[in-house]
């Protein structure tokens, strides 16, 4: 998204939701949001404007092309936020010909050739001061809102990129959201935003209310239009056909593997084991500059793995039984507990995974058994089935875009071994390579499957599948490392390991299309393998220290810079 010098908000077509009072030229957010001078909703409003002229089947075509214009723009399953605001300002109605009690703003390709909608809450037609199309972009008059805006202004699709470079701007600037303090943070929390979340959905909706519409809380208008703009954003969901319209086309994310390390609601999380059984959780509060920290559960042994499934919160870690422990919390119901596998007899670290509406755990018993449990909502319960034997430590697992569950464990003699398990398949096995000193780490990559492990001589290795490989593919990534990698895989394709080093620090290796592999070394000091992720497009990593201390890095690409902080005990 290019960078923008915050425009004015965008102005209200409907009545009672004008702000025909508002100053015209608050060029800034910082004036919105501490120097509002009156209450505009004290003003006297023309209420009975409102008229929504467009049925639901009219407005199809256009929920399409919202769609359509906003993947094009980098928001490809959530443009239900955008047509939210302009149900809200407009009703979809974008030509003067849709909303007759409008004025006749400039003239509109997508309009015929005719006006395009303009508001009339800013003064009489003829001073043409009101906001221009289905979102009510305002910078004056009509052709101040042209210089600002361009001529795009008057085209659906122009309306729409203007509308992500105004929200982008928005959620960015906003003092409700979290982790959304760049363009590229901002453009991730929109993407990553579920309306099912209420946290999310709150901080939603108090940023358009305020940065958008330009109600300010205290004023009277804020209860009103706080529910306008929800209803809105039902509507955009509900009447084209659920959020299935809106990722019509687009395939299902694929989940990435649960790690120590997780993002929610866009505040930074990292859970580990203490030492001495009991599980810390660190997680970082934007709005409290801090990080904070609690404890989530005792009697365990070995490292926790968490992932986030809807709006609940879940880690598992084995026990001093060896049983399978379960941690969940939710925004409603608090934390709560449970045993996936009771005296389980589990002998290593388990690998957990959400797979649409499941999750699935993996982990090595005593026995050197590849266990496996799943739960959903058709399950009734637990379930559980063996995939495999010979095999020690920590699992790693992926699920392909076709919905093969992989499982990737370290054999006993050092071995490289694979399980899968494909849809009216079942499960199937082979081995990649050898060599190996410890666990591995395992990536979908698009069509590709990658893995790598560190094998006896300290040498970070890599393997690698997929369509065009003719066959599993290997080679050398560095040396110089120990334990087990954490990896993760960009937007862009780059592809990310992070391991730790035989003298404690923290290396990286990555590789690039069309760069090839580099190297460099983010720290030092630490005592146990690294947990990597990304948060945005930032790229965050945390390792304990000797002491315990849980360090943390991060690089933020728009800065180019690498930071380091300490999370605490």
């Amino acid at each position: 998204m290019p960078a923008l010098s915050p425009p004015p908000p965008p102005s209200q077509v409907r009545g009672e939701n004008a702000r025909s009072a508002a100053p015209a030229a608050l060029l800034l957010f910082v004036a919105l949001a501490g120097c509002a001078p009156f209450d505009p909703s004290e003003v006297d409003e023309e209420a009975g404007d409102r008229v929504d002229s467009l049925t639901a089947a009219q407005k199809q075509p256009r929920y399409v092309r919202i769609r359509e214009a906003a993947r094009a723009g980098g928001m490809p399953r959530n443009a239900y936020l955008l047509a939210g605001i302009a149900n809200d300002e407009t009703g979809l109605a974008m030509c003067w010909s849709e909303a007759t009690w409008a004025c006749k703003g400039p003239a509109s390709p997508d309009c015929g050739g005719g006006p395009i909608i303009a508001g009339s809450a800013d003064g009489p037609c003829s001073a043409q001061q009101g906001g221009l199309g289905m979102f009510q972009f305002d910078a004056g008059t009509y052709g101040q809102t042209i210089g600002v805006y361009g001529s795009g202004v008057l085209t659906v699709d122009g309306q729409i990129t203007s509308a992500i470079d105004y929200v982008v701007e928005m959620v960015k600037t906003s003092v409700y959201t979290t982790n959304a303090e760049t363009n590229a943070k901002a453009l991730a929390w929109l993407n990553q935003f579920d309306p099912d979340d209420p946290v999310l959905r709150d901080q939603w909706i108090k940023t358009v209310v305020r940065y958008y519409n330009g109600c300010q809380p205290g004023w009277s208008c804020w209860g009103p239009r706080y529910q306008t703009y929800s209803e809105g954003l039902d509507l955009a969901i509900d009447e084209p056909g659920g959020v299935g319209f809106w990722a019509d086309g687009i395939a299902p994310p694929v989940a990435a593997e649960g790690s120590q390390a997780f993002v929610y609601p866009n505040q930074q999380h990292f859970l580990h084991a203490d030492g001495a059984g009991n599980i810390r959780h660190h997680w970082w509060d934007a709005s409290q500059q801090a990080v904070l920290t609690d404890s989530w559960g005792t009697g365990t042994v070995g490292n926790p793995v968490t992932f986030v499934h809807g709006t609940s919160q879940h880690l598992f870690a084995r026990s001093t039984s060896g049983s399978l422990s379960h941690w969940f919390w939710d925004p409603v119901n608090g934390g709560r507990h449970d045993d996936w596998a009771p005296g389980g007899g589990l002998a290593g670290d388990p690998a957990a995974i959400v797979i649409g509406d499941y999750e699935g755990v993996w982990a090595v018993d005593q026995a050197g058994k590849l266990q496996h449990w799943y739960w959903g909502p058709n399950t009734n319960g637990v379930k559980h089935d063996t995939w495999g034997s010979g095999v020690v430590g920590r699992p790693s697992v992926l699920v392909t875009k076709t919905g093969e569950q992989h499982a990737f464990v370290r054999g006993t003699g050092g071995t490289l071994e694979h399980w899968w398990w494909a849809p009216n398949v079942g499960i199937r096995h082979d081995t990649w390579g050898a060599g190996l000193a410890s666990d591995p780490a395992a990536l979908a990559i698009g069509d590709y499957q990658g893995v790598w492990a560190v094998d006896g001589a300290g040498k970070l290795q890599h393997w690698y599948w997929g369509p065009s490989t003719n066959g599993v593919k290997h080679d050398t990534w560095g040396s110089g490392a120990s334990g087990r990698p954490s990896v993760f895989v960009t937007s862009s394709g780059e592809q990310h390991a992070f391991a730790r080093g035989i003298g404690g620090t923290l290396e990286h290796w990555w590789w690039a299309p069309n760069a090839g592999l580099k190297h460099d070394t983010w720290g030092s000091g630490i005592a146990q393998d690294p947990t990597a992720t990304l948060v945005g497009a930032q790229q965050h990593v945390w390792a304990l220290d000797a002491a315990g201390n849980a360090k943390h890095w991060f690089w933020d690409p728009a800065t180019s810079t690498l930071a380091h902080d300490d999370w605490g005990k």
